[in-house]
C-alpha cells in the first residue's frame, strides 16, 4: 500500500514535467547509490557519535526502535552475526557499521559481510570464488558487478515453492533479499550527498537566489514555490524555454530521494494517533508536492544530515551535525509519545542480561556436574543454587523488560514462548528444590535453562527478524493475550518441565544412577507427577479460554485449527496419564514414559502445527526449526526405546530370578489337625 502511495505521488510530482533526458536517468538495473565514491574514514568513530547513533528513534516495521535495534537486526540478516570485522581486523558494532553505510559506503563496501552458506550460489551468479571456502562472506564490492544476474536469478527462483527449491536456489533467493536490502538502506542518506542543478530561468533564480547548485532540503523548504512557478508556467507559454530546467530539477530530486524508504526517521508533526506512520526522504518529497505542504522542523533535519555528510573527515563538527539532527528527532517523537521507551530498550540490549542469564545457567550445568560426584559439598551446593538464581532473576529481568517495552503480556510471539517457558520453568524447579532439598530439582532447573536460552538464541538467528514486532491483528489485544495465550504458555513450561524430570528419571533407572538410594527414583515420580499435574491446570483453563477468544474473534468456540487440535491434544494427553496412575495401570516407570512422550506432544502444539502452513494460527512458521524439532523427536523416542528394552530385559531377568528362588525352596510337608506332621 505504501509503495502504492508513493508512486501516485510520483505522478503527481511528473505528471506536468515532461520527459527528461536519458543522460540523467539513473534508474537502469544495476545502478544504485551503495557503489558511488567518496571519501573514506581515517579514524574510528568516537564514542560520543555511536552512543548518539544508537539513541535515534527511527520506525521499522511499524514500530519505533532505537537506531541500535535496526541496525543490530539488518546486520544479522546479512552477516549471520551482529558484528563485521572490516579488511584492517576493525571490529564493528551494528551501529558503527551502518554509520560507515550511510555516510563513507565506499568503505562500508569493502566490508566481507554477506555470509553464504553455499559457494556455489556465488558460482551461480559468477562471483569470486577464489580464495573462499564452501561457507564463507562476500563484500558488496566483490558482488557489484554480478547483482544483475543475482536478481535475475532470484526472481526465477522465487517462483519456485520454497520447500521445493534446493540449496542453492535458497541462497541465491536469501542473497538477492540481503544485497536489495543492503542498497535499499545505503540510499537512506544518498540525497544528502547530492547537489542539484538548478539551471536557466527568471523563476528558478529568484526562488533559489542565483545559485546554480542548490540541496535537498532546499528543495523542499521552497516547495511551493517551485509549486506556484509551474503554474506561472503552464499559463504563460511564452515562458516554455524555462520548463526544462525545472523539470530537470524535479526529477533529479525525485532521483536522488526514490529508494530511501527503508527505514523512516522524520517523525510528523500532528498526533500519533492521526498519523502513525513516520516519513522517509522520499515520502517528505512526495508528501510536499502533493499539497500537504513542508515543515519547518524536517527542512532543518534534512539539513542537519547534509551538514553531517559534508562534515565526515571531522568528526567534532560530524558530531555536532548529528546532535542537531537527534535534537529535533526526538522533540518530535517525545511531542507524539513515542520517544518514551526508547533508553529502556537501550539498556535491554545492551545491558545483555539474557546472555549473562545463560552463562549463569552454562555455569549451574558444570557445577551441578560437579556437586553430583560430591554430593555432601554444602558450599558447592550453594554456589549452584546462588548461579541458577541469578540466571532465573536475570531472565524474569528480561521479561519485564519486554514487557515494559511493548507495553504487552509477556507471551505475544513465538520468541516470548521460549523466554517465558524458560523463566517459568526454571522458576518452578527452584521452588521445587526449596523445598525438598535433593538437587534433583536443581539440576532439572540448570538444565532446563540452558538449552531454553539456547533455543531462544538460536530461533532468533534463524528468524533474523524484530523479536519485539508490531502484531498481527488477530493477536492485538492485551486482554486475551494476558490470559489464554500466558495460560497456555505456563502450561507448555509445566509440561516441559515434567517432560525433563521423567528424563532424569529415566536415564537414572537406564544407568541405574543412585540405584542405593530407593527414595532417589520415587522423588523422580513425585515431582514429575506435580509439575504434570500443575501443567494440565493451565493448559485446560487456557483453551477454555482460547475457545472464548475464537468465538469472540471468529464467531465459532472451535473449528478444528491444528493449534486447537494441538492444545486438546496436550489436554487429554495429560489426563489420561493421571488417569492411568489414579488407577493404578501406570507406576513411576510408566509415568515417565508417558509424560516424556508427552513432551513432544507438547513440542508438535508449541511449534510443529506452524510448520503445517494452514489453519488461523499459522503466522509464525520459522525456516529452520523443522530439523530441530525432528531431531528432538527423534531423540526423545529413541530414549524411550532403549528404557523401554533395558525395562524388558530388567523385569525378564527378575521374573526369572524369583522363578529360580521359587524352584530352590523345600517342599513344605502337610501338617495334621493336631499340630504333628502327616
Amino acid at each position: 500500500m505504501n509503495r502504492l502511495i508513493r508512486a501516485c505521488c510520483l505522478l503527481l510530482v511528473l505528471a506536468w514535467a515532461a520527459p527528461l533526458s536519458a543522460q540523467h536517468d539513473h534508474s537502469e538495473p544495476g545502478h544504485d547509490h551503495a557503489s558511488h565514491a567518496g571519501p573514506s574514514r581515517t579514524v574510528p568513530w568516537t564514542k560520543e557519535i555511536v552512543e548518539l547513533a544508537e539513541s535515534l528513534p527511527v520506525q521499522d516495521g511499524g514500530r519505533v526502535k532505537p537506531l541500535h535495534t535496526f541496525a543490530g537486526f539488518t546486520l544479522l540478516r546479512m552477516n549471520g552475526k551482529r558484528s563485521v570485522k572490516t579488511p584492517t581486523g576493525e571490529l564493528l558494532s551494528p551501529t558503527e557499521w551502518l554509520l560507515d553505510l550511510l555516510f563513507f559506503p565506499d568503505l562500508a563496501n569493502t566490508y566481507a559481510m554477506f555470509r553464504v552458506d553455499d559457494i556455489a550460489a556465488i558460482r551461480e551468479i559468477g562471483g569470486p570464488t577464489e580464495g573462499k571456502q564452501k561457507r564463507d562472506r562476500w563484500s558488496y564490492s566483490e558482488l557489484h558487478k554480478h547483482t544483475g544476474k543475482l536478481f535475475d536469478l532470484a526472481n526465477t527462483y522465487s517462483q519456485i515453492d520454497e520447500k521445493a527449491r534446493d540449496s542453492v536456489q535458497t541462497q541465491v533467493v536469501a542473497l538477492a533479499h540481503n544485497v536489495d536490502e543492503y542498497i535499499r538502506v545505503s540510499r537512506k542518506t544518498a540525497f544528502a550527498q547530492s547537489l542539484l542543478p538548478v539551471g536557466a530561468g527568471d523563476g528558478l533564480t529568484k526562488i533559489f537566489g542565483g545559485r546554480e547548485q542548490v540541496r535537498f532540503s532546499e528543495v523542499i523548504d521552497h516547495v511551493d514555490e517551485l509549486r506556484a512557478l509551474q503554474g506561472d508556467l503552464d499559463k504563460d507559454p511564452a515562458r516554455a524555454a524555462e520548463q526544462g530546467p525545472l523539470t530537470e530539477l524535479l526529477q533529479r530530486t525525485v532521483q536522488i530521494a526514490e529508494g530511501s524508504e527503508a527505514v523512516a526517521m522524520f517523525p510528523p508533526t500532528v498526533d500519533a494517533k492521526a498519523q502513525p506512520a513516520w516519513y522517509s526522504p522520499s515520502d517528505l518529497l512526495m508528501s510536499a508536492f502533493a499539497g500537504d505542504g513542508r515543515h519547518s522542523e524536517h527542512v532543518a533535519m534534512l539539513g542537519f544530515l547534509e551538514k553531517a555528510m559534508d562534515a565526515r573527515g571531522d568528526m567534532g563538527e560530524f558530531h555536532k551535525s548529528l546532535a542537531g539532527f537527534a535534537g529535533e528527532a526526538k522533540a518530535l517523537a517525545r511531542a507524539r509519545g513515542e520517544y518514551e521507551k526508547i533508553g529502556l530498550e537501550l539498556v535491554y540490549y545492551k545491558s545483555k542480561l539474557l546472555d549473562y542469564s545463560h552463562y549463569g545457567f552454562v555455569l549451574g550445568f558444570l557445577l551441578v556436574a560437579f556437586l553430583w560426584m560430591w554430593p555432601q559439598s554444602k558450599w558447592l551446593y550453594r554456589v549452584t543454587a546462588l548461579s541458577a538464581g541469578f540466571s532465573v532473576a536475570a531472565i524474569i529481568a528480561v521479561i519485564v523488560m519486554r514487557c515494559m517495552i511493548r507495553e504487552r503480556p509477556p507471551v505475544s510471539t513465538l520468541y516470548e514462548t521460549l523466554l517465558f517457558v524458560t523463566g517459568v520453568g526454571t522458576l518452578a524447579a527452584l521452588v521445587m528444590e526449596a523445598i525438598n532439598r535433593r538437587k534433583l530439582a536443581l539440576s532439572a532447573a540448570v538444565v532446563l535453562g540452558t538449552l531454553g536460552i539456547f533455543l531462544a538464541n538460536r530461533y532468533e538467528e534463524l528468524d533474523k527478524r524484530d523479536t519485539m514486532p508490531e502484531l498481527v491483528a488477530v493477536l492485538d489485544t492485551n486482554f486475551w493475550l494476558a490470559t489464554h495465550v500466558t495460560s497456555i504458555t505456563i502450561g507448555y513450561s509445566a509440561g516441559m518441565l515434567a517432560a525433563l524430570l521423567a528424563n532424569v528419571y529415566l536415564v537414572s533407572r537406564l544407568f541405574g544412577i543412585r540405584k542405593s538410594d530407593p527414595t532417589h527414583l520415587k522423588s523422580l515420580s513425585r515431582m514429575t507427577y506435580g509439575a504434570l499435574a500443575f501443567g494440565l491446570i493451565f493448559s485446560v483453563v487456557g483453551t477454555i479460554l482460547g475457545g472464548i477468544w475464537a468465538n469472540d474473534s471468529w464467531g465459532r468456540f472451535w473449528g478444528w485449527d491444528p493449534k486447537e487440535n494441538g492444545a486438546l491434544l496436550i489436554c487429554l494427553s495429560q489426563i489420561v496419564i493421571l488417569h492411568l496412575r489414579m488407577g493404578g495401570y501406570l507406576r513411576d516407570f510408566g509415568i515417565a514414559m508417558a509424560t516424556a512422550f508427552g513432551g513432544t506432544v507438547i513440542a508438535f502444539s508449541w511449534f510443529g502445527v506452524n510448520l503445517l502452513g494452514v489453519g488461523l494460527h499459522s503466522y509464525g512458521f520459522t525456516s529452520g526449526i523443522h530439523t530441530a524439532l525432528w531431531s528432538y523427536y527423534i531423540g526423545q523416542w529413541g530414549l524411550m526405546a532403549i528404557c523401554g528394552v533395558h525395562f524388558m530385559i530388567e523385569r525378564a531377568k527378575q521374573e526369572a530370578q524369583s522363578g529360580a528362588t521359587h524352584a530352590q525352596q523345600p517342599a513344605q510337608a502337610p501338617h495334621s489337625t493336631d499340630g504333628r506332621t502327616a
